[in-house]
């Protein structure tokens, strides 16, 4: 390494570091006195640094990941427009050095800055994605909130409930209806509250009903099977484990998936994701198609970015800083709005497949990013 390349290194590392960490610092003072009577009572259990480590950390995990592309671009283009201004980049080339030479520290950090928010999003973030769903509000995940309908597409059983108590994992008022092939006789289970139940040793995974008020005989019914033979409502008939007044439905329910829906599927890894849609379910959205490829694809469009950007700064005029963030921000907005059209026409099934909505910003800015730097072989 030489010593412009040092030089320009830690100038771009400098800068980085600089919007990043005022970026987040602004995110904490704001999003802190916008909840503080809230985070207050949080640090009063657990103490201010164990909030900052549980509540913040996740959060600024997840600042990086969506903004690491966009602060790569401005930290660079503050970097060379900088060197133009001082005359560094002239003095450099007059030494018959090429443009492309002297931004090669540049585009080294912009790579090794994009496998960092690669690692961040398959490794950090699902890890930590229970946290990054709750809100100061219900931190403690002990709060109520209004149940909606829940249905095991594998089963075809189909959950209603009055309030689900997160912390708990138990839903009121709980109400089965039970697929017709499964059973004629047995359409309905009711019972005063249910609790989901991870598989154990002595049963699968499922729901374990309390009080059943309906039906009125449960103790005369015997379990219940599909097609293929497996037990999928345990009555306490025939089943040794489960006590009068109680069944046990085997179904695949999470709460935190009751809980926050498809916010979850935004913090999984991509494997997971695609885990996900070949799930049986009667529909596949358009959403999570086009998330996926978006995953696989926001590299390219990270370094797109970059490529896009330099090329414009250094166009043999001298910029000052202004015009540079000017040029940025274009650039971003051009980048952000296409993507954000096209995703929405394949949200909507306007683009057919919903997946080329995540392909068409790469097609449009990626030839253009190849064609801008040219330039900087000169």
């Amino acid at each position: 390494m030489t010593i412009v390349d040092r030089y320009l290194f830690f100038l771009f590392l400098k800068t980085f570091l600089i919007c990043f960490v005022s970026f987040s610092g602004l995110y904490i003072v704001i999003h802190l006195f916008s909840n503080l009577d809230d985070l207050v009572e949080i640090a009063k259990a657990d103490g201010w640094p164990t909030l900052f480590k549980e509540f913040y950390f996740p959060r600024i995990a997840e600042l990086f990941d969506k903004t690491a592309g966009i602060i790569t671009l401005v930290a660079a283009i503050f970097s060379v427009s900088l060197l133009q201004r001082r005359r560094e980049m002239t003095a450099i080339e007059a030494a018959g050095i090429t443009k492309a030479r002297i931004l090669r520290p540049v585009f080294i950090c912009a790579i090794v800055i994009i496998g960092l928010t690669i690692a961040n999003r398959e490794l950090l973030i699902p890890k930590v994605k229970d946290r990054l769903v709750r809100t100061a509000q219900n931190w403690d995940d002990q709060g109520q909130i209004d149940f909606t309908v829940q249905e095991d597409l594998e089963s075809g059983i189909i959950l209603r409930g009055d309030k689900l108590f997160i912390g708990e994992g138990r839903v009121s008022e709980a109400d089965i209806q039970v697929p017709t092939s499964l059973s004629t006789d047995l359409p309905r289970i009711r019972a005063n509250w249910c609790i989901v139940e991870q598989a154990n040793e002595m049963h699968p995974a499922g729901l374990w009903l309390h009080q059943v008020e309906l039906p009125d005989d449960l103790e005369t019914l015997s379990s219940i099977q599909n097609a293929d033979g497996e037990t999928i409502i345990f009555m306490p008939k025939d089943q040794i484990w489960v006590t009068p007044g109680q069944c046990f439905v085997r179904c695949n329910f999470e709460v935190e998936q009751m809980a926050y829906g498809n916010k979850l599927a935004n913090y999984l890894s991509t494997p997971a994701m695609m885990a996900e849609l070949r799930k049986p379910r009667k529909w596949f959205g358009h959403n999570q198609q086009i998330n996926v490829h978006t995953r696989i694809l926001q590299p390219v469009l990270d370094l797109t970015l970059l490529m896009l950007g330099l090329p414009l700064v250094i166009g043999g005029i001298e910029r000052n800083v202004f015009v540079s963030a000017g040029i940025v921000f274009w650039i971003i907005a051009a980048v952000q709005l296409t993507s954000m059209g096209c995703y929405a026409l394949g949200a909507s099934s306007v683009i057919r497949p919903a997946a080329m909505a995540a392909w068409i910003p790469v097609g449009i800015f990626l030839p253009l990013a190849v064609v801008a730097m040219r330039k900087l072989k000169s």
